[in-house]
Order: structure tokens, then sequence, then C-alpha cells
């Protein structure tokens, strides 16, 4: 859908075939036609100048740019390819350069920010080395479709092709497949339509990174007069809505099933939904699921609810059956491993809502697909429904079941957590509920935990944006994530509170991003779940059912040996922080926590937790030595 957007800004293909390309894709004609009318609005006549700037660096130029499309913060590692951006940042004090030590952290900064503020965060990085080092992270952003402008510097253009330092022939092109679109910025003029282009292409859905290098040469030179096109010109139309008759479709769908599912996925997040999806499900009965566990879906919907069931496939025994599977904003899946059978059985219906039109239909058969808003969805689908005669027995029995449900898993978790309340290493549902009981109503928690994020879906109240607390997970796996999106998004919400909920193996990839906060002073809660390894490859090294297994010696999972003193790095960046190791002492530690991040500083928690999964009471570790000669032992 890229390419197809790309061509008719390009003016190389008009209204019509935009729409056929898309039709073709399995895309609505009404959602197709909806996002055409949106993008004309760049190719039609024009109404409103942009503002002419006049004998100006291409540096400057970024600069105004930015500063006449109220961006105001520059995400940045620069070096010497990026002087004449940098230097025109000095006299302009409204634009904040965030610096890091590592341009994976101001990446995942950015990523954070941008989910958290709802706009596109801009980033400047150095040559092929920044890009490298950004490109893990921003294979989380393209995942989980967040709209970032990355622009990278590269050699003069009268070194290219010479082999010069730091020359990388097809920079442009080298993350090509995790990005919304990439280009080799030609002339310095060009500099404002081509950032133009960056950032509605960013934003146009499903939305992603996109991706600029820039020759030295022509931030310096010097520009006649270029144009500077207003942002309002140039925003795509988010708000896609499906037609009258898809909904009336849906809500059919919806009525004469007899046992209807809902999911929801990490699209609802961004576009709304949740509190209308709650109400849909109170009135069919049906119970209201998150997308699969290995989805590392954010939490999106209330957890409290007595419709909320838990995750997809969770508890494979509810339901027992069903024909109808409806997922608003979800993947339909992005699993771990091929399952034994479908998830969703052949002969349920399936109705897909999203506005990734590379996830409609692309596992499953789809009877109903509608690339639309999930929000501008649930809130028709509800309206109709308020319309229809749903008071009847099998509802009624339905949504008692589904309240049975809830309450009995609720009972479960409740019951496992009071039995393992005074373990010791400290247990991941008492750090989940002790944590619950703390958090701000409206607090932002960025988790990065894999194998214990099941935890923060199943003990923490989290809701839909607003008034309710917030979650923010990546599915895209690179580690280091995790503390830099919570900076970047306490700076885009400076009102909220942020904690970062990270494992031990997580924390390591991205510890730099403490020496960001600490810089621009960004208090945030880092709370590492410290179970002393990579649980995640453990426990897929155990199920292999190898020689690991029956021997209990887990190859390059273990971070012991030595043991890793948290709280001494994070006092090398300059914060502040204790080590947990006895579940009394807890709570004392969490209260303290966000007592110091509610004074303005970031504060440090290393928490010992329990090990789980196979293999969880093994402490070997491989090892050799090179100081004394020997060999690995058995």
């Amino acid at each position: 859908m890229k390419q197809s957007a790309k061509l008719m800004l390009d003016k190389q293909i008009d209204r019509r075939a935009f729409v056929s390309r898309l039709t073709q894709l399995g895309v609505g004609t009404a959602a197709a036609t909806q996002l055409a009318t949106s993008l004309s609005a760049e190719v039609s006549a024009p109404q409103q100048a942009g503002r002419v700037l006049r004998d100006a660096t291409g540096g400057e130029l970024m600069a105004e740019f930015l500063l006449d499309w109220d961006v105001r913060y520059v995400f940045g590692l620069g070096g010497s390819e990026e002087v004449g951006f940098l230097d025109a940042l000095v006299d302009r004090l409204p634009l904040h350069y965030v610096q890091a030590l590592h341009e994976g952290s101001v990446m995942s900064m950015a990523d954070g920010y941008a989910r958290a503020s709802g706009q596109t965060a801009f980033m400047n990085l150095h040559s092929v080395a920044g890009t490298g080092y950004a490109l893990g992270p921003m294979v989380n952003a393209f995942k989980d479709r967040t709209p970032v402008v990355i622009t990278v510097g590269r050699q003069s253009t009268d070194l290219r092709g010479s082999n010069a330092f730091l020359e990388a022939v097809n920079l442009s092109e080298l993350p090509s497949d995790y990005t919304r679109w990439t280009w080799d910025v030609l002339t310095a003029d060009s500099v404002p339509e081509v950032l133009r282009r960056a950032f509605l292409l960013a934003r146009v859905p499903p939305g992603g990174p996109t991706f600029l290098t820039f020759s030295k040469d022509l931030w310096e030179q010097r520009v006649e007069a270029a144009e500077i096109l207003p942002r309002s010109r140039s925003q795509p139309e988010l708000e896609l809505e499906p037609s009258s008759y898809q909904i009336t479709r849906l809500v059919d769908m919806l009525v004469g099933a007899d046992m209807p599912l809902i999911v929801a996925g990490r699209e609802v997040n961004r576009f709304g939904g949740a509190d209308d999806l709650l109400e849909i499900a109170q009135l069919l009965g049906a119970p209201l699921f998150m997308d699969t566990e290995a989805s590392h879906t954010p939490v999106v919907v209330t957890t409290s609810h007595s419709m909320y069931a838990g995750l997809f496939a969770e508890t494979p025994q509810f339901p027992e059956a069903f024909d109808l599977y409806w997922s608003v904003g979800g993947t339909m899946f992005a699993l771990g491993a091929t399952p034994p059978k479908p998830l969703v059985p052949r002969t349920a219906s399936v109705i897909h809502t999203g506005l990734d039109a590379a996830q409609l239909g692309r596992n499953y058969p789809v009877d109903l697909g509608l690339m639309a808003n999930t929000g501008l969805t649930a809130s028709a689908v509800l309206e109709q429904l308020r319309t229809r005669n749903l008071a009847t027995p099998a509802v009624a029995a339905r949504r008692r079941a589904v309240e049975r449900h809830h309450q009995e898993r609720q009972q479960r978790l409740d019951a496992a957590a009071r039995e393992t309340w005074d373990a010791r290493p400290i247990a991941s549902a008492r750090l989940a509920t002790e944590l619950n009981q703390r958090l701000d109503p409206d607090a932002i928690v960025v988790s990065e935990l894999v194998t214990s994020e099941p935890f923060i879906k199943t003990y923490l109240d989290i809701g839909s944006a607003g008034a309710h607390r917030q979650n923010f997970t990546s599915q895209g796996g690179v580690l280091g994530w995790g503390v830099a999106a919570a900076i970047g998004a306490k700076i885009a919400r400076p009102d909220r509170q942020v904690v970062a909920l990270v494992g031990d193996g997580s924390f390591q990839f991205g510890v730099q991003a403490l020496w960001s906060a600490v810089r621009y002073e960004v208090p945030i809660g880092v709370i590492i779940w410290n179970n002393g390894g990579y649980q995640a490859n453990r426990r897929f090294l155990h199920g292999y059912g190898g020689r690991a297994a029956e021997t209990g010696k887990y190859v390059g999972t273990s971070l012991r040996g030595p043991d890793i003193d948290n709280i001494a790095i994070a006092s090398g960046y300059g914060v502040e922080g204790e080590r947990v190791e006895d579940p009394n002492r807890l709570g004392a530690a969490l209260d303290r926590c966000l007592r110091r991040v509610e004074d303005g500083q970031p504060y440090l928690l290393d928490i010992e937790i329990e090990r789980r999964y196979g293999g969880a009471d093994s402490d070997w570790y491989d090892f050799f030595s090179v100081a004394r000669g020997e060999p690995r032992r058995s």
C-alpha cells in the first residue's frame, strides 16, 4: 500500500488507479476511497501558500521546517556528517535536542514519545554506524507501526563512491524492509518537500518509520529560496470509517452467532474503541479477549470488567466452542510456533477490522475484512446494536457464563498470588499485585518483560487511554526498548506517572538510556524483574527436550557468574536505586521508588524474582578460563 500511496503523491497514478490497486489488496472500496481523498489533498490545487525561506542552509531549512510543523523534540546522536543541521539548532531554542549515548536508545525514546504523544517523532542519526545501531529498535517501531521520521547524514556528494570513511553506498536502502519509505535526498532545496513527504507517509495507515539520508554538504549549502508548506496541508486521514452496509453486515453476523468472540488487538491502543468494545461485549454476552500471549500486544481494555476473559487461547476450555471470531485491530496471529491446530476453527466465521492492510486475511480466511479505524468501527457497531432486540434467553445465558468465567479466573489468580505471597525469591504475582496497588490511576506502564509479560495482563488494572492506565509494549522482539521508550513517553506526557518494567536481560541491552533520563531530568521508575537469565531461551531450550533438558545444562541462558550489580551500574549514570530480595521489603521499596519519581527524579529497583518453566532449578552456566587456560567444563 505504501508504494501505491507514493505513486499517487508523485502523480504517477491517478485516484482511480490508486483505489483499484488497494481493492486488489483486499481493502474495502469505501476505505480505499477515503484514503484516496486524503491523499488527493496533497496533489490538488493549493489552498494556502507556504512560507518561503531565502538564503538559508539545508540544515536551517530542516530546523525551520520542524518549527513550522510544531515538532519540538529532535531525538539524536549526530556526528561529523550532521554538523550543518546541528549548528542550525544552536539559536533555535524551541527545538529540544534529546541526546543519548547509543542510537538504539535514542530510537526507542523516539518510539515511546510517538506512542504517548500520538504525534510523529523525529530523529537525526550519524551515517551507517548510527543506522546500524538503530536498526534493531527500528524493527520494533515498524512491527508496532509507530510513526517516526529518521534522518541520517552520509558523506558529501564529492566523496561518494570513493570508499570514504563511514561510506555506505546504498545507505538509503539498508533499512528498507523495516520502513514505510526510504529516500536519499538529492538537492538542498528539496529538503522541506522531502521532509513533508516523510512525515506524511509515516502516518499513512498503518503507519511506521520513514528513513531519509542526506549528504553532508546538502545541510551546509545555501539555498536561494525554498518553500515550507503548512502541516495542515499534509495530514493523512486516519478516521477511515466502514460503510453503513459493512456495519450492518457485521452486526448481523454478531447477532446471528451462537457464541461470538471479540478479540482486541494493538490498534485499539492507538485508534481507540476499548470502552465501546466492552459495552458491545456486555450487550451480546460475548467474551472480550486480548490478543495471544505470543503477539506481545499491550493491554488495551479494562481488565477488571466482568466481560474481560483474559488472553485469547490462554484457557482453551473457555469457551468450549465458538462460531464467530472478531479481531479488532489484532494480528491473527503473531505466534512463536505453529499451533497443532488452527486457533480459529475453519467452521467459524471471521471478521477482521483494522488499518493494517498487510494483516487482513493474511493467515486466516476472512468472511468480512474491514480496513477501518477501530474506534469508529466499534462506535458504529455499538450504535446499531442498541437498536437490536438482544433481550433473549440465549444472550442472557452467554452473559452469565462470561461473567462466571471472569470471576473464576480472577479467583484463580488471587489464589495463586496468595499461595506464593511469602515465597523467596519474590513471586511475580506478588510483585505485580503490590505494584497494582500503588500505581497512579492514569499511569503509563511501559513493559518489556518477555516471559513475565502475562503478569502485567493478569494482575495490573490497565485500561484504555485517557483517564485509565495505559500500557505500551513491543511485538518486535528486539531487546533494550523498554527503559528508553519510557523516557520518551515521559517527555511526551510529563503530567503522567511513567514506569518501565523490564527483565534483567532487557535492561542490559538498553542501560545507556539512564544517562539521558538524568541529563534531561526525566523522572521515571525503572523496575527490573530479575530472574538471573534469559528465561525465554531456557524455556525453549528445555522444551526442545534434548540434552539440555536431560542434564539441566542450558547453554547461553544464565546471567549469573558473575552476578550483575545493576544498582552500581545505575549509580554510575547518576540514578539512585536499591536491590530487593526480601518479599517483606517489597512494598516499602515500591513506595520509595514512586515517591522519588513524584519528586522529579528517576529511580531504579532491582527485584529478585522467581525463575519459572522447565530447568528453573538449574544453577549451571557455561564456563572456560582464558587466564588459567582451562577448557570448557562439562
